[in-house]
């Protein structure tokens, strides 16, 4: 979703509407880049670990690797967008928000994953 979404702000497929079209365009611009990596991240590490099972820890990586940000992005465009278009912004902050609390939860669920594979499996996919 988040990727889809970042190509389209990115390359201009569909106007910004709502709540993107009271936001300078440098903003919506950042925005729709910080969704394509941080969704092509979480793309690539899903994929590579079904794929590759062989390189299972790349994968989750690359998946948090792309989860931190994105979860960065997200909190502080649901702040700047509250901040821009006042109290009719809260409900799409407050997605934003609970958003990026999930995918800060799961990149620290991915990063125990990790730390347990080093406990018990060594380096698989190093």
């Amino acid at each position: 979703m988040e990727f889809g979404a970042g190509v389209a702000l990115i390359l201009g497929v569909v106007p910004p509407a709502s709540l993107n079209s009271t936001l300078p365009g440098v903003v919506v611009w950042v925005w729709g880049v910080m969704q394509l990596l941080g969704g092509a991240l979480i793309i690539a590490g899903i994929l590579l670990r079904y794929l590759r099972p062989a390189f299972l820890l790349l994968g989750l990586r690359l998946e948090r690797a792309g989860l931190w940000p994105l979860a960065a992005a997200c909190s502080v465009y649901g702040l700047v967008v509250l901040g821009y278009a006042g109290v009719r912004a809260l409900y799409p902050a407050v997605m934003l928000l609970a958003f990026a609390v999930a995918c800060g939860a799961r990149a620290r669920s991915v990063a125990g994953i990790e730390r347990t594979i080093h406990r018990y499996g060594g380096s698989v996919g190093d």
